[in-house]
């Protein structure tokens, strides 16, 4: 079992207090213990933990399917640290969907080319024998709690696993594997190499301005490669201690975010951007009051940066200490291990005028702004060494302020996608970019990302992003927040798409109710961009599809209001 020498020359193991806690845990379910590892009790901690599964010496690529726990965090660094290849599989949610979950984990365990499960007793008596690979049980507090939570999301056997070795395996330099976010598919398995990552590392270092007093603090999950880059890996290279607690309690108590950083002093902070909005409304429920002012980035990533969702949750929380400058963008995925791009710090992130970018979306130049952003917020600087195009459909290379592909050039940049076809190098150009299918713009050096290129719905030959039509949505009163998702329908006939609208209701659903908003949302969307939405649908809570990487899959809410409510509708 070969250890990493990388892992192991990390200056936090010889230049930090040995008694200085490195790494934090929240315990879930409910919060209520910390389980804490300093300098000196991480690394023999991780390898015991390691050892103690006794895995066979031919076992590489592990499969960890396990909730948030302190084993989940000790396994994954144990492995890597011992030279095996782990990758955290999602574990299910209530708010993610049951269905969608199912396929993704399924093909997980069937198709990707693995040697070993690591999971709960009672998950792996039930998993075992429909896989190829062995499974080993690992037992947790509560553990009990969660087999129930995952049997109440997870009852399909999974499909016989293929046989034989992959066409490609993986070489020596793989540290880990992560997966791509799965809003518009399955999860796609991503080997992040020893070169990779730690080019990920510097540039984020140095984007940061790393400091050893700095801390992270954080309730993104391992799966994504947010909370497993940013929040556990960077940490752990650049010495300052992590605290992690689980998504689900984020959930039922957000308050709990800030207590934490400022319980523990924690200085920089990634968010989705809808967390910012959430947090923003929440603010007036909360009991608790909390010094933030040492907090010096909160960084908007994962979804398009949107002004509103920044302005309100600084406005929300400046008595608190949280300051404009302090509010930070950055472009991030899991194809170049994490981040691409980063706001420069102690400064608002950059703002450009929607009538003034060649290809925004129509209707922008209508007085709705108190609805939605009249600005695209920039995501910052490509990190050094980083070089960012967009490209037109023809390939050409667009100016500045005009719209078209992010295409990437990255040292932390991936191969393709692993399986057992070895791997896939889909999305690449001749040259070697790679094509995000991403649609923004730069200007002045920086790149504004306005959202997913296939995801734009084009009307009478008129471009709207579906960000728009949702956040005018979610200013309808009765909406559950941040839970509106827009796409086009293909209108055969007329020969262009229709707009549709999905919006869940808050609270009881009521169907007088839901009429009534539904009617609001339509002439909000109409008033302001210009442009009727052909379908809008108000449902109950839960009924749009989340990825499990924990995003509103468009592409499969979409599947969803077609077979679900468009077909009754055209029948009658």
């Amino acid at each position: 079992m070969r250890i990493r020498d990388w892992i192991n020359r990390f200056p936090c193991w010889s230049m930090a207090p040995p008694e200085r806690t490195l790494l934090r845990i929240v315990a879930a379910p409910g919060a209520e213990n910390k389980i804490e590892f300093s300098v000196s009790e991480l690394r023999p901690a991780a390898v015991r933990l390691v050892e103690e599964q006794n895995l066979p010496d031919t076992s590489r690529v592990i499969l960890l399917l396990l909730p948030h726990s302190a084993e989940l965090f000790l396994l994954h660094l144990g492995l890597t640290m011992t030279g095996r290849i782990p990758a955290v599989l999602p574990w299910p949610t209530l708010r993610v969907d049951r269905e969608k979950y199912q396929r993704n984990l399924i093909h997980q365990l069937s198709n990707l080319p693995a040697d070993h499960l690591i999971t709960l007793p009672r998950v792996a008596q039930n998993l075992a024998p429909a896989l190829a690979y062995p499974v080993s049980r690992c037992s947790i507090a509560a553990s009990d709690h969660f087999e129930k939570g995952f049997s109440a999301q997870f009852d399909a056997p999974p499909a016989a696993p293929r046989q034989g070795p992959p066409a490609e395996r993986l070489s020596e330099d793989v540290l880990f594997l992560q997966f791509s976010g799965g809003t518009t598919g399955a999860q796609k398995c991503v080997a992040v190499t020893e070169s990779m990552m730690s080019a990920q590392l510097q540039r984020l270092g140095h984007a940061l301005r790393s400091d050893p007093r700095d801390g992270v603090v954080s309730w993104l999950p391992l799966y994504h490669d947010m909370g497993l880059v940013a929040c556990l890996w960077f940490p752990l290279w650049a010495g300052t201690p992590s605290t992690h607690f689980a998504a689900s309690d984020w959930l039922l108590r957000p308050e709990l975010l800030f207590q934490l950083q400022a319980e523990h002093c924690g200085t920089l902070c990634w968010l989705p951007n809808f967390a910012f909005s959430y947090l923003a409304a929440r603010r007036e429920l909360f009991h608790g009051r909390y010094r933030l002012d040492h907090v010096r980035a909160w960084i908007s990533c994962s979804e398009p940066v949107r002004h509103r969702s920044m302005h309100e949750f600084c406005s929300a929380y400046a008595d608190w200490g949280v300051r404009p400058e302090s509010m930070q963008a950055s472009y991030a995925m899991a194809e170049t291990v994490f981040a691409v791009t980063h706001t420069p710090l102690n400064r608002r992130p950059a703002t450009l005028p929607k009538v003034g970018v060649i290809g925004a979306s129509s209707g922008t130049d209508v007085p709705a702004f108190e609805i939605i952003d009249d600005v695209y917020v920039s995501s910052g600087q490509p990190l050094p060494d980083v070089r960012v195009e967009v490209i037109a459909p023809d390939g050409a290379i667009r100016p500045e302020r005009a719209a078209g592909e992010i295409c990437i050039s990255s040292p932390s940049l991936f191969r393709g996608y692993w399986g057992w076809r070895g791997f896939l190098s889909a999305g690449f150009r001749q040259d070697g970019w790679y094509c995000t299918g991403d649609y923004g713009f730069l200007a002045d050096g920086e790149l504004y990302v306005i959202g997913r290129l296939k995801d734009i719905i084009i009307v009478g030959g008129q471009n709207i992003f579906p960000e728009d039509a949702e956040a005018i949505a979610n200013c309808a009163p009765g909406i559950y927040p941040g839970r509106v998702v827009a796409f086009g329908v293909d209108e055969i006939e007329l020969g262009t798409q229709s707009m549709a609208v999905i919006a869940e209701m808050q609270g009881d659903f009521d169907v007088a109710a839901a009429r009534g908003i539904e009617r609001d949302i339509r002439e909000l969307i109409s008033a302001a961009l210009t442009v009727a939405p052909r379908y809008v649908s108000v449902v109950p809570e839960r009924w749009i599809v989340k990825s499990t990487a924990g995003k509103i899959s468009r592409s499969d809410t979409r599947a969803r209001f077609i077979s679900e409510i468009l077909s009754k509708t055209v029948s009658t």
